[in-house]
């Protein structure tokens, strides 16, 4: 009997022992990549390799005290979970934010320009310069005097940076749609073994987003809106800009947007300012260096008068309510933008802001994030602190659910629905309070508030006229109902009364009439 037992205790730890042998050493999480970003992730036993196909570099994650052997096609080799990350990239930070990592960012190019709050920028080692273009043979295994010793692996623009060894590229152009940019949070993710994590909130990211630009697409009267940028090089150009990032995102507002594309000659000022005047709007991507002044540097910039009465800006519809609308609005205390740090992991807040701009009364408690009004005269930026993001329960890691609409036409009935039942179930509570359960209202007192053209002055006028007709009629229905029940009640008494009703002095009244 008991030899029996101790048979059987054995067979039971062997087959615990044979099932951790089975689920392999590192036990990683398989996800799926839905977007085609640029990037796969392949899990084995006991490594997984990422592969970036635009920077055509595989890299090895294994979690064992040894690197794994004969293993193909691997460029570089990660210990993970790693430790320390250094950034060159803003967008690595606001995706380690996102992912509840911020506290392993031990490194940076420039710290002070990071917007990241909940990063103590001051102990932050700063990163070399980048000799990616000089770097020797012993940099490239990893000697590289650029990066800091204690960092585990450097996120870059570039998969040769700081020598290479430790870099990782992440995608800094706009070359990539809003959910495929967003969709690399997985890739940080794989370095902390968080791809479970990840996904669900990139899942989360991407049915809001779907869901929003779903609801958007049955506009009756849509914004006329460009993405514009000045570059004030040798030749100054002037740009409206139709990358996959931008472009995508006017089109999830339901706005138009195609009937321009790039000029030919972008250097030609006449030229843009004939293709772009019919805009309602335009949202500006130019550095601008004048903080505090920038609509007079736009101004000037673009080559329009800030007197909208002058020829260059008379004829051109955006300038008329000075809709000119940035991305800038949240910065850190030295003006830096946080939209290159934060905006790129959360593509819905993006579409929301914008939507939140060209169809204000699709959710009327949704409070923006990033846009600026330039219009105005108040130009300063939200800066962000402890009262607008809380590191504790941050709003970057927050997704409100989003409730499918298809009766939204940007008409201003629609306002009352969208109050009512809400296009958006969104973080801010019934005071107006931001996601951390602070004041966030970024609208200036002067902001339009509402889009701009002919067909938004049809609606108001419109609406105006039907209300004083609907006023009208029910005066007239008035009088006529009461002078209804005064003939009624004189004929109900004076068939009740021998004394008739002339005792009672209830005779049918009328205003005399005055003869001239």
């Amino acid at each position: 009997m008991v030899r029996g037992y101790y048979t059987a205790a054995w067979l039971v730890a062997a087959m615990a022992c044979s099932a951790r042998v089975v689920q392999g050493a590192c036990g990683f999480d398989t996800v799926d990549v839905t977007t085609s970003p640029g990037f796969t992730i392949t899990v084995n036993d006991d490594y997984k390799v990422v592969e970036d196909a635009v920077g055509k570099t595989a890299y090895g994650l294994y979690c064992g005290d040894s690197q794994p052997t004969g293993v193909d096609g691997v460029d570089k080799w990660f210990h993970v979970p790693v430790q320390s990350v250094g950034i060159r990239i803003p967008a690595a930070s606001g995706f380690l934010e996102a992912l509840g990592k911020s506290s392993a960012i031990a490194a940076a190019a420039d710290p002070a320009q990071l917007t990241n709050i909940c990063v103590d920028t001051s102990k932050l080692a700063t990163l070399g310069e980048d000799t990616s273009e000089s770097s020797s043979s012993s940099e490239s295994e990893g000697e590289s005097t650029g990066t800091a010793p204690s960092v585990d692996v450097v996120f870059s623009d570039t998969t040769d940076s700081d020598g290479g060894a430790k870099t990782v590229r992440l995608p800094s152009d706009d070359s990539l749609t809003p959910l495929q940019k967003a969709e690399w949070i997985k890739v940080v993710a794989a370095f902390f073994n968080e791809e479970k994590s990840a996904d669900t909130l990139f899942t989360s990211i991407s049915d809001a987003y779907g869901c929003h630009r779903s609801n958007l697409q049955h506009l009756s009267g849509p914004s006329h809106v460009y993405w514009v940028e000045y570059d004030g090089g040798t030749k100054p150009t002037y740009n409206i800009v139709d990358t996959p990032y931008q472009k995508e995102l006017l089109a999830a507002t339901g706005a138009t947007n195609t009937t321009k594309t790039a000029l030919s000659d972008p250097s030609d000022q006449a030229a843009f300012h004939d293709a772009v005047k019919d805009a309602d709007l335009v949202v500006d991507q130019t550095d601008l260096k004048n903080y505090g002044m920038r609509a007079s540097e736009w101004y000037e910039d673009f080559g329009y008068a800030s007197d909208t009465t002058q020829s260059s800006s008379a004829d051109v519809k955006f300038l008329l309510q000075r809709n000119i609308w940035r991305t800038d609005g949240y910065t850190s205390k030295t003006g830096v933008s946080n939209f290159p740090e934060f905006a790129y992991a959360r593509p819905d807040l993006v579409l929301q802001d914008l939507i939140s701009v060209f169809e204000p009364t699709y959710n009327t408690s949704y409070r923006r994030h990033w846009m600026l009004w330039l219009g105005g005269t108040n130009e300063d930026a939200v800066t962000i602190d402890s009262s607008n993001y809380d590191c504790k329960s941050p709003w970057l890691a927050q997704v409100a659910s989003c409730s499918a609409r298809s009766d939204f036409t940007g008409d201003d009935s629609d306002a009352a629905a969208s109050a009512s039942d809400g296009s958006e179930k969104d973080a801010n509570d019934d005071n107006g309070n931001d996601e951390a359960g602070n004041e966030k209202d970024t609208d200036d007192d002067n902001e339009p508030s509402e889009k701009s053209g002919s067909s938004r002055a049809g609606k108001i006028a419109g609406g105006v006229i039907g209300a004083a007709a609907l006023i009208v009629l029910v005066i007239v229905a008035m009088h006529y109902i009461n002078r209804h029940r005064r003939r009624a009640r004189i004929r109900a008494l004076s068939g009740a009364s021998e004394l008739g009703a002339e005792s009672f002095g209830l005779h049918e009244t009328r205003r005399p009439r005055i003869y001239s």
